[in-house]
C-alpha cells in the first residue's frame, strides 16, 4: 500500500462524511522567482476545504471548472478521485485534524515573500545543524531542487547536489558548482548521502514511498519540508522522517504572516 493510499484508509476509519464534505475548493496558478535562484516556479495548486484546510501542488494545468465543482458540497472520499493533486489536497484537509503532530512547535514571519523566503531556508538549516552538527563537507542531496537551498548549504561548504524532474535545470551547475542531477538519480545518491532535504511535492509524484525506505535502509537523514501535505506530518514522521516542516496555506509567496509546523522524529 502506497503513502496515499494508506492516509485514506486511516482518515476513513476515523472520520465521519459530514466531517469530509468540501466546504471549499480552489484551483489557483502560480508562476514565482524571489530572488532569480534557480528556475520560475510555474505550478497549479489546489486548495480544499473540509473540517481542515490543505494544499497539493499538481503538474496538471487544464483543470476543467465543472470537473472541481462536482466536490464542493459532497463528502469527498465517497467517490474514488482520479487526480493526485487533487486527492492530496482533500487528504491534507483531513488528516491533520485527526492526526495531530505530538509536541509540534509553530513557527511564524511575517513580511514580504522575499524575506520570508530567507526565513524558512534558515528553519531548514536549522535543523540540518541539529542533526548533522557541522555541515562542512557533509553530503546532502536536496529532492525538488529549491534554488535558496542549494545557495544556502553551498555557503556552509557543504557537498550538496540536487534531483529534479525539470528539463530546463537537469545537467546544469547552479552557484558555478552545484550539479543538478535527473530525478532518476536521486535513489542511488540518497544511498550515500547524510542527508535528504526533500520536498512534500514528493507524495503527488508518488515517489516518497522508496526515498523514505533507501533513507531507513542507509541511515539518511531527512528533513521533509512540505507546502503540498502541509498536516500530514504525523504520518511522515511515523515513517521514518527525522523533521517536517509542513507550511500550511498561505505559503511564504504570499506577503502577510506564514506559519510552518515543525515536528521532529
Amino acid at each position: 500500500m502506497n503513502s496515499i493510499d494508506a492516509i485514506q484508509e486511516r482518515v476513513l476509519e476515523i472520520s465521519q462524511p459530514q466531517q469530509r464534505i468540501v466546504r471549499g475548493l480552489w484551483s489557483t496558478d502560480c508562476f514565482y522567482n524571489p530572488d532569480h535562484n534557480g528556475r520560475i516556479f510555474d505550478y497549479k495548486f489546489i486548495v480544499t476545504q473540509t473540517v481542515g484546510q490543505g494544499c497539493a501542488y499538481s503538474l496538471r494545468y487544464d483543470y476543467d471548472r465543472k470537473d472541481l465543482l462536482q466536490y464542493v458540497g459532497k463528502d469527498c472520499l465517497e467517490q474514488p478521485v482520479s487526480d493526485v493533486a487533487l486527492r492530496v489536497s482533500m487528504l491534507d484537509s483531513l488528516y491533520g485534524y485527526f492526526f495531530p503532530v505530538a509536541n509540534q512547535t509553530v513557527e511564524r514571519a511575517v513580511g514580504s515573500s522575499y524575506e520570508k523566503l530567507s526565513w524558512r531556508t534558515n528553519l531548514i538549516l536549522r535543523e540540518a545543524t541539529r542533526l548533522l552538527g557541522n555541515l562542512k563537507n557533509k553530503r546532502i542531496l536536496n529532492v525538488g531542487v529549491v534554488g535558496d537551498i542549494l545557495k544556502c548549504f553551498h555557503d556552509q561548504r557543504s557537498n550538496i547536489v540536487g534531483t529534479d524532474y525539470d528539463e530546463t535545470i537537469i545537467g546544469t551547475k547552479m552557484f558555478h558548482d552545484v550539479e543538478i542531477y535527473h530525478g532518476d538519480r536521486t535513489l542511488p545518491l540518497l544511498e550515500d548521502a547524510d542527508l535528504a532535504i526533500v520536498t512534500g511535492m514528493t507524495i503527488t509524484t508518488q515517489t516518497i514511498d522508496s526515498i523514505l525506505e533507501v533513507c531507513r535502509t542507509h541511515n539518511t537523514k531527512v528533513i521533509l519540508f512540505a507546502e503540498t501535505g502541509a498536516n500530514l506530518g504525523s504520518y511522515y514522521l511515523q515513517e521514518g522522517a527525522d523533521v517536517f516542516l509542513g507550511e500550511t496555506y498561505p505559503f511564504y509567496i504570499f506577503n502577510g504572516q506564514s506559519e510552518i509546523l515543525v515536528g521532529r522524529g
